[in-house]
């Protein structure tokens, strides 16, 4: 038989150059993941970029169309997309403003000191220096159309249009006689807006209802009984306006009534924005928030005691609120701004 000559000597060196392999492998695995981290990362702060210019120019669109901002190529835009990143630097590509559909669309991307891009650390070993990373945000603005709100609604003669520009205060009425106005709002003798109803709308037991204007009948509350968790609510604006903030609440207003007690209804219009002042709602404590400055006008204005409702000022406010959906109209002052893309 033939013995086999086996030489170790021949496989002497076979293990470094398995290692190096490896280590260049581990190597290349390590600038893949430094690299694409920093590009998540940075892709993310582009993002951010190009959320907050698309909101920032929608709510100057949202208070004034012919605001300055409120234009294609807004300054703006490139203003607050430099104010999300740590190194002040973003490229702002487009802002485009559509003020027939009430949208702005701003286009971002990744910029350093060296340029339009994003630069890599490790993958330059590899030939790339430096990758395009973007963003598009989509921003609409318009007149709230559906959102959860609180139960109560309002003529809409009883908001005061004219007051838009300075702000005068009003007593919105949802139940009473309204002694104190001067337009023939209520119909019924009663001084109820629906007879056997306080303006309360039906909400399942949330003290909030889901309103959406494309649906615009709401089912009315018979009596002066709201709902549970109303009074957390009104405790909530009461501890707010009693700390010095300011509550402003979207509320529905209705131009048209069907029915009379049980299966009554109101046709909701629009969404009012309110600086709420106080309340007369009932009795009790917190449905009855007055203070001095809202009772003293009040009582000015004629209204007996028995008249309910809130007092406050009609303003133009635009919500940043995802509760809200935009589409309704925007005569009433309940804009909404919101991220669509």
């Amino acid at each position: 038989m033939r013995r086999l000559d086996t030489n170790p000597d021949n496989e002497r060196g076979a293990t470094a150059v398995m290692v190096a392999v490896m280590m260049v492998m581990l190597l290349s695995f390590g600038a893949i993941a430094v690299d694409v981290g920093g590009m998540y990362a940075e892709k993310a702060v582009t993002q951010n970029g190009a959320d907050a210019a698309a909101l920032a120019v929608a709510q100057k669109c949202s208070k004034n169309t012919a605001d300055a901002e409120c234009v294609t190529g807004s300054t703006l835009s490139g203003t607050l997309a430099n104010a999300n990143a740590k190194d002040n630097l973003t490229n702002v590509a487009s802002t485009v403003v559509d003020k027939s559909a009430g949208k702005v669309t701003v286009t971002t991307n990744a910029q350093d000191s060296s340029g339009v891009h994003f630069s890599t650390f490790f993958a330059r070993i590899f030939g790339t220096d430096t990758t395009n990373i973007s963003a598009v945000a989509e921003a609409k603005w318009g007149g709230a159309k559906s959102g959860d709100i609180f139960p109560i609604a309002f003529s809409e003669c009883e908001v005061d249009l004219s007051t838009t520009g300075d702000g005068a205060m009003q007593f919105l009425l949802s139940h009473g006689t309204g002694a104190g106005k001067k337009d023939t709002c209520h119909s019924t003798a009663s001084g109820l807006e629906i007879p056997g109803g306080f303006g309360w709308l039906v909400t399942g037991g949330s003290c909030t209802v889901k309103v959406d204007l494309a649906s615009p009948w709401v089912a009315s509350n018979t009596g002066n009984n709201p709902e549970a968790g109303c009074g957390d609510i009104l405790q909530g604006w009461k501890d707010k306006l009693i700390a010095g903030q300011k509550v402003i609440a979207l509320l529905p207003v209705f131009d048209q009534t069907s029915g009379t007690g049980t299966g009554s209804k109101f046709h909701l219009r629009a969404f009012a924005a309110i600086d709420i002042a106080g309340w007369d709602l009932a009795n009790q404590d917190p449905f009855h928030y007055m203070p001095a400055s809202a009772q003293a006008f009040k009582d000015a204005g004629g209204w007996k005691s028995s008249d309910l409702g809130i007092v406050g000022k009609f303003v133009r406010y635009v919500a940043l609120d995802e509760a809200f959906d935009v589409g309704g109209p925007t005569d009433y002052g309940g804009n909404v701004v919101e991220l669509t893309k």
